[in-house]
């Protein structure tokens, strides 16, 4: 087995291992406090358009990878549906609408590189803007950091920009999150705190 399939495995894996723990904590808690149902929806959409990808470049992993994708994704869209807005919709839906003209224009790998940020994007938009992030589970971005390492070196090996784009954006994004995760957190704790001594 060569480096560059025994690491396309292990991204593959680690992929799809960072797609399980949100649908997981929103089924057994019913807490959505901070999700963003648009990252949700471009999730899927972004699982549609790799497939098509890795199915146009002959890339079995990663097309596998994005069929199996779509079983969290549409779980998860399902379990945020009463949280779609008009305006969910139609951001979720120019998304899809974005990646057809990309693949008619021809530019389907730049777009892709670019659609983690759809994907990612709003997430930490959400998590940014919100102070209640309890329905967010920090597994997935923790794990979010090594699928984008190992996606990312697997595009290195591949010379493939769409893949380190992927890993670019996707890091960042796992950072932002958990920094926020972590910040919220604390001051919550420390309001808690504030609130415990005020009763005294």
């Amino acid at each position: 087995m060569s480096a560059e399939t025994a690491l396309s495995l292990v991204a593959s894996a680690i992929f799809l291992t960072r797609l399980i723990p949100q649908p997981v904590r929103l089924w057994r808690t019913g807490v959505t406090a901070g999700v963003s149902p648009v990252a949700t929806a471009n999730a899927v959409t972004s699982a549609l358009a790799w497939l098509a990808y890795g199915l146009s470049h002959g890339l079995l992993v990663v097309w596998a990878a994005s069929v199996v994708a779509l079983i969290p994704g549409l779980w998860s869209v399902w379990l945020l549906r009463r949280e779609f807005g008009r305006i969910d919709v139609l951001a979720a839906g120019a998304v899809a609408s974005a990646f057809l003209l990309a693949a008619a224009l021809g530019v389907a790998g730049a777009a892709l590189a670019l659609g983690v940020l759809a994907t990612a994007g709003p997430q930490v938009w959400r998590a940014i803007r919100q102070s209640d992030l309890r329905g967010i589970a920090p597994a997935t971005w923790f794990v979010a950091i090594a699928d984008a390492l190992s996606w990312g070196a697997y595009g290195v090996l591949l010379d493939d920009h769409a893949l380190e784009g992927y890993c670019a954006v996707l890091f960042t994004s796992a950072v932002i999150v958990l920094g926020r995760i972590a910040w919220t957190r604390a001051r919550s704790g420390n309001e808690s705190a504030v609130l415990s001594i005020a009763r005294g």
